[in-house]
């Protein structure tokens, strides 16, 4: 046989034959024409759709995917290796901030998850049962007496953690930490490093868990080449918090 029909590559590579002429009208894939006008595959054409089907995996874009073909085409794997390792890279960075979001949110839901069932009112719901309004809210509104804007009251000194959550949460912090490579003061906290290996991940999981129920604390996290950086700070008054979670400075 002379080359594979459209019908023979969609049943090898696992692409419909919709999305092979959609490949071949963007320009990735060309196949040929025999003289009856049909397409004609031949086991390059198997190999480029093979690569497809790995980048598509990773989440890269039609664009990204076009680039990398490229680069296929200078028959030189180290360009196309730097490149696709450059992509993967950012796709970890979204992945992870993903991961962080769902996880603040699940923490969040956690949070309303204890609350619920804490204050029934024999009556209709009202603002202290947790079902229309957040009866925990740390925001205060404060009424001037000048008429001003309101404004919101700073979050109290407090945690929201369910009593049996505080050593889970204490433990996972204590963990994580004890990977740190370094502790250093900084004013209203302190500032902890750690290697590249550190699962960021997990690590921004953590912070946000905490900020669900400590609202008070502040975090920054830096991201460099060598070095993975978490700065924890609060209010003078949460200062004993911060050194029960991770210690004081070295």
């Amino acid at each position: 046989m002379d080359g594979y029909s459209i019908s023979q590559v969609a049943q090898r590579t696992g692409f419909p034959a919709s999305t092979l002429r959609f490949y071949e009208k963007s320009g990735l894939v060309r196949p040929e024409r025999t003289p009856a006008g049909y397409r004609s595959y031949d086991d390059r054409h198997i190999e480029l759709l093979a690569f497809i089907g790995r980048a598509k995996g990773f989440g890269l874009s039609l664009d990204e995917i076009t680039e990398l073909l490229a680069l296929l085409d200078d028959e030189r794997c180290a360009p196309v290796q730097g490149r696709l390792r450059d992509l993967v890279g950012t796709k970890i960075a979204e992945a992870q901030d993903k991961v962080a979001e769902l996880e603040a949110f699940a923490a969040e839901l956690r949070r309303v998850a204890v609350t619920l069932g804490d204050r029934t009112p024999d009556g209709p719901c009202d603002d202290t049962c947790g079902c229309t309004t957040d009866p925990d809210s740390s925001r205060v509104d404060v009424i001037e007496l000048d008429a001003k804007p309101t404004r919101s009251a700073a979050p109290a000194i407090a945690c929201n953690l369910a009593a049996d959550r505080v050593g889970d949460q204490l433990a996972a912090w204590q963990t994580t930490i004890g990977r740190a490579v370094a502790r250093e003061p900084i004013p209203g906290g302190i500032r902890l490093r750690f290697g590249r290996d550190i699962d960021i991940a997990e690590l921004s999981a953590l912070m946000a868990a905490e900020q669900a129920c400590c609202g008070f604390f502040t975090f920054a996290l830096t991201v460099d080449v060598d070095e993975v950086t978490l700065e924890m700070t609060g209010p003078p008054d949460a200062q004993p918090i911060v050194d029960a979670l991770v210690g004081t400075a070295q």
